[in-house]
């Protein structure tokens, strides 16, 4: 009954206590404690990925029977979250999280949500090169799913499955404003500690602080190192500047399929919100 979040510090222990490789899609796809322990006991998982590697395997592989799920990190820059998915879509499924390339890659920043589609185009097109693609985005991850979906489209391929959990465009007229720590904070913690400074919430994001803050706060993030946790925020805050300068390019001639997280306010509903970018139907559903 546990979420990822929580799932990833439990591993933290598993592998510490035990020394071995489990990773969170392990505990997944083995969610009781006895077929957990049995693949323990088995040796699986002799080789650790790079958690923070541009394209995670969360389960599966390319050769699998049906095509993979495409899933785009939110502002964090890491798709972990998504592993939560394992249990409701079917094994022959693989499930596939794109992540910041700035984790492996730190020269490379995308200037736009669109150069970002540019670049996660290709890397899903070198998994499956061709369609009928299926696409999901959690919050800023819609925002790129969105855009990658609009440029498959264009190339002729069948995008099957778009899938947004609570990303929205922004309100017409908007206008950009400078970042803070607390925009950081509530990226990654989903709301700004009370006991967090004013200076650490409304000041210009420090990273070495904020990454301190993380790393105690995020039990997803815990696992990481100081280098680690500090990538993640500033992953963070390039995403942010994106973000708050984002227009969708292209519309998506196809269907949403949009998920609304139960207590989530939003000015406008998904139709309303997306009508103007996507030409197709929009299909709302409710989730707790």
């Amino acid at each position: 009954g546990g979420h990822s979040l929580l799932a990833t510090r439990l591993i933290s222990r598993i592998r510490t206590i035990w020394s071995t490789h489990t990773t969170i899609s392990d505990l997944f796809r083995y969610p009781t404690p006895a077929l957990l322990a049995e693949h323990i006991a088995a040796g699986a998982g002799g080789g650790r990925a790079n958690p923070l590697e541009a394209v995670l395997r969360i389960r599966g592989s390319a050769e699998a029977s049906a095509p993979p799920l495409f899933c785009v990190h939110p502002i964090s820059g890491i798709s972990w979250g998504y592993a939560g998915l394992l249990r409701h879509i079917g094994e022959e499924h693989p499930v596939i999280g794109l992540q910041a390339r700035h984790f492996t890659e730190p020269q490379r920043r995308p200037g736009s949500i669109a150069e970002m589609a540019d670049d996660y185009l290709a890397s899903i097109r070198a998994v499956q090169p061709h369609g009928p693609y299926h696409l999901i985005g959690w919050s800023f991850g819609g925002m790129v799913a969105h855009a990658v979906a609009a440029r498959l489209e264009r190339l002729g391929e069948e995008v099957r499955l778009l899938g947004l959990l609570d990303a929205y465009p922004l309100p017409e007229g908007f206008e950009p404003r400078p970042i803070t720590g607390g925009d950081v904070l509530d990226g990654l913690l989903g709301e700004v500690p009370a006991d967090v400074s004013v200076h650490c919430a409304e000041g210009a994001p420090d990273v070495r602080e904020l990454a301190l803050l993380v790393r105690d706060r995020a039990p997803g993030l815990g696992e990481l190192d100081g280098p680690g946790a500090a990538a993640v925020v500033e992953a963070t805050i390039a995403n942010l500047d994106i973000r708050l300068r984002h227009v969708p390019d292209l519309p998506f001639t196809g269907d949403l399929l949009f998920f609304n997280a139960a207590g989530t306010p939003a000015p406008l509903t998904a139709a309303e919100a997306w009508a103007p970018y996507v030409g197709g139907r929009i299909e709302e559903v409710d989730i707790d």
